[in-house]
């Protein structure tokens, strides 16, 4: 099985809300609500990898903060027929220094406050985030 290695950004707007993204159709997981971020390339650390995630698919600048928590979750099967794989995803609190968050591959977008984040079909390698979120203790 493919093993893949993914940040994500937990970006907070002035009143706390979470902003949360859709994935595009033609993806694996389409469809579901992620936090924003991607793949992490090869010399790259995972800061940089999601500076760079966050500038290509929102058009945006962000401050990575601090680590908040590892998820690991192993994708098996696909209607769609991707391939199965496992991905290990960290997620990082992030401050937006520049930019408006525009959408340049997914489909839709929300700010959320923690408590209603689990109300959307989010992708299940994402979903201890959400309990780590709900927990504010970070």
């Amino acid at each position: 099985m493919k093993q893949i290695e993914v940040v994500c950004a937990i970006i907070k707007d002035d009143e706390g809300s979470i902003f949360c993204t859709k994935r595009g159709s033609g993806r694996a997981l389409a469809g579901y609500w992620e936090f924003p971020g991607g793949k992490i390339e090869n010399g790259e650390t995972k800061e940089e990898a999601l500076k760079r995630e966050i500038k290509e698919e929102l058009n945006s600048e962000i401050e990575v903060e601090k680590f908040l928590i590892k998820t690991e979750y192993s994708y098996e099967y696909f209607d769609d027929g991707f391939p199965p794989f496992h991905i290990t995803l960290y997620a990082y609190l992030c401050k937006l220094i520049d930019g408006r968050l525009e959408l340049k591959e997914h489909q839709a977008s929300i700010f959320l406050s923690a408590d209603k984040l689990k109300l959307l079909d989010f992708a299940p390698a994402d979903k201890p985030i959400i309990d780590f979120l709900c927990r504010g203790d970070y």
